[in-house]
């Protein structure tokens, strides 16, 4: 079997988004986004700004998504706009960075959280234990990965407005009084902290590369894009004053869960405790996401010849085998490393490099592709997709002004995807 089966409703779309989205992110970041930045009011800021720059990103997505309902997401937009060297490199750069190294930070998170609530364990063990729980969970077939994945989303919703209504109720307003912990913002400061922030909100685009899965897709995927993104935004901003209600910049520093830390100030242990339970739900139904999505990637680049005849094979219930046994493989890798903030950086500029190509390719559809039947258009059209664009460049710039070793890790790894890729765009012309 080679196709697949259109069952995926908006809610199962919202759901998908929510759950990539909220995970890691804001749990873990902004300990170290306090710390970068050390100002409540900058904090508040760069978390808008990224709000902005998901929600402008998702409405330039979701004219290219609902126009070509394919699996695969972005690597399809790239492929038809530029070529398939620059569809490989897309879909290979998000699958061996972006998602992989999302999902191994996610692993090893939940192993953390699983060490401070048992009291024991070994991190690299836990991590791997989490990630063949997924993979033998997604071989179950994706009707089993939804419904595991809308129930565990609704938990996390709950628990993360909980926490937020909680820190603002009992909260002094602190973290936005205090004064500054650093002497000016740097730009690097604000690099590493923009960094964190847009680790916390990828997963933006996740669901379209589940478009020949949706039903109706030029009328659900946009909506499930941007509303994921919308809401998403919202609630990021909400738990962000709430943190800062009850603690100050200082005291969020450095904190591997600063939820846990804000509720333990003001209901004490019992209440933090719920929260480190809280926080592993929202972590597993995150993490589930990524074996949801990633190997429908695969699926796509082996259907146009980049990548092995192998990760085309659907099994009878639905799942991309080959392609979700890989995504296990190489999770499992990355989760041993521990380096988190490392994988943040990295994975976040080879992300927004990527980004930056695939938006590109809304100007380059338009023109190529004017029949294409377009049944969501871009408010604003090319001025919106021109702001867009122009804010990735600003981004991108400044992280790679800041962080040059980075930038040149980054440069190895593209270009060797784009080699790569033109091996094999020859080859299977051949």
């Amino acid at each position: 079997m080679s196709e697949m089966k259109r069952v995926l409703r908006v809610r199962d779309g919202l759901s998908i988004t929510v759950g990539i989205i909220i995970g890691a992110g804001i749990l873990r970041t902004p300990g170290l986004i306090a710390d970068y930045l050390g100002n409540g009011w900058l904090i508040l800021a760069v978390w808008l700004l990224g709000g902005i720059v998901a929600g402008l990103s998702t409405l330039v997505l979701a004219e290219m998504a609902a126009a070509l309902p394919e699996a695969g997401g972005k690597y399809v937009y790239a492929r038809e706009a530029f070529g398939p060297v620059a569809g490989f490199v897309a879909g290979w750069s998000e699958l061996l960075v972006s998602r992989a190294f999302s999902g191994a930070i996610k692993a090893v998170a939940i192993a953390e959280y699983l060490i401070i609530l048992t009291g024991s364990g070994s991190v690299r063990l836990l991590a791997a234990g989490v990630v063949v729980g997924y993979v033998i969970l997604h071989m179950g077939g994706l009707k089993v990965g939804t419904t595991f994945q809308n129930v565990t989303t609704a938990i996390k919703v709950v628990v993360l407005a909980a926490i937020a209504a909680a820190g603002i109720a009992a909260g002094d307003g602190s973290g936005l009084v205090a004064a500054p912990t650093v002497a000016r913002a740097s730009l690097l400061g604000f690099a590493l902290a923009y960094q964190s922030v847009a680790f916390a909100y990828y997963g933006w685009e996740d669901a379209a590369k589940m478009a020949e899965e949706v039903r109706d897709p030029g009328r659900s995927l946009p909506r499930i894009l941007i509303g994921g993104a919308a809401a998403v935004a919202v609630l990021y901003l909400v738990v962000n004053t709430a943190y800062l209600a009850a603690l100050t910049p200082a005291e969020m520093a450095g904190s591997e869960l600063v939820a846990r830390d804000a509720v333990l100030g003001v209901f004490g242990g019992t209440a933090a405790t719920f929260v480190v339970i809280a926080s592993l739900l929202i972590l597993i139904s995150s993490c589930n996401v990524n074996f949801l999505g990633m190997p429908r990637v695969a699926f796509a680049l082996a259907r146009a010849g980049l990548a092995p005849k192998v990760f085309r094979h659907v099994s009878a219930r639905g799942t991309p085998v080959a392609g979700l046994l890989l995504v296990g493989v190489v999770i499992l890798v990355l989760a041993s490393t521990g380096a988190l903030e490392f994988l943040i950086q990295f994975m976040m500029l080879v992300a927004i490099s990527v980004d930056l190509m695939v938006l590109s390719a809304f100007f380059r559809l338009r023109r190529l592709r004017p029949e294409l039947e377009r049944p969501m258009k871009l408010p604003g059209g090319g001025w919106t997709a021109g702001v867009t664009i122009l804010l990735y460049l600003t981004i991108l710039g400044i992280i790679v002004g800041t962080q040059p070793w980075l930038a040149l890790g980054g440069v190895a790894i593209l270009g060797g995807l784009a080699v790569a890729g033109t091996v094999t765009a020859r080859h299977s012309r051949a």
